[in-house]
């Protein structure tokens, strides 16, 4: 609207031009109507530019005295110069260190222990109520200490796993043989056993 009011003044000046000066002033006219729509054009397209995906624009202005200005406004005789939108001062972040990995678990010792003798359901004639039991360990590593459980109770521990007993009296009776630590910590067992028990008569030997 204000450009069409401009050249409706300067067609009016040209036309009613009857001394020297209105043609200077019609060009002068013209020249600023140039100027105002260039600028107008130029507000229009940094308006429509997208921000997000332009860079910035920042135009350098050198003065008649050497002095240097920096505008984000377009001027004659300015250097333009175009600046990334995304900022530079970005510091990439250090790699996470991943964690250790987990140390191996140490397989557990698998403790065995089993009878040697007597044989399971075993008839033992003793008078005296004398019996020996015997186990052994098969397998690794090896337990410090053999326990006898004898009808429910523990009866004697030693290192060599051999049982010598005397004065059982006769009947069944049950038993079976456990790997302890030195702190008296069941590692392993063996199966629960019975052994018969003879002894002879009194009657009979009189």
């Amino acid at each position: 609207m204000h450009n069409m009011t401009r050249h409706i003044c300067l067609i009016s000046l040209l036309l009613s031009s009857s001394n020297g000066l209105l043609p200077v002033q019609a060009e002068m006219l013209s020249q600023e109507s140039t100027q105002q729509e260039a600028q107008e054009r130029d507000t229009e397209q940094s308006g429509n530019a997208t921000p997000a995906t332009s860079p910035m624009t920042i135009y350098k202005v050198v003065g008649k005295d050497g002095s240097v200005t920096y505008t984000d406004k377009p001027q004659q005789n300015a250097e333009a110069l175009a600046f990334d939108v995304k900022t530079q001062n970005v510091v990439t972040a250090a790699k996470a260190t991943p964690p250790p990995p987990p140390k191996p678990v140490a397989p557990k010792p698998n403790y065995r222990v089993e009878i040697k003798s007597p044989a399971p359901e075993a008839t033992i004639r003793n008078n005296l109520g004398e019996l020996t039991i015997s186990a052994a360990q098969t397998g690794a590593p090896k337990a410090p200490i053999y326990r006898l459980i004898f009808d429910d109770a523990p009866l004697a521990s030693n290192t060599s796993g051999v049982f010598k007993l005397s004065g059982i009296h006769r009947g069944a009776h049950t038993y079976k043989v456990e790997l302890t630590n030195n702190t008296g910590k069941t590692l392993a067992s063996s199966p629960l056993q019975t052994l018969y028990l003879h002894q002879a008569s009194a009657l009979i030997n009189n």
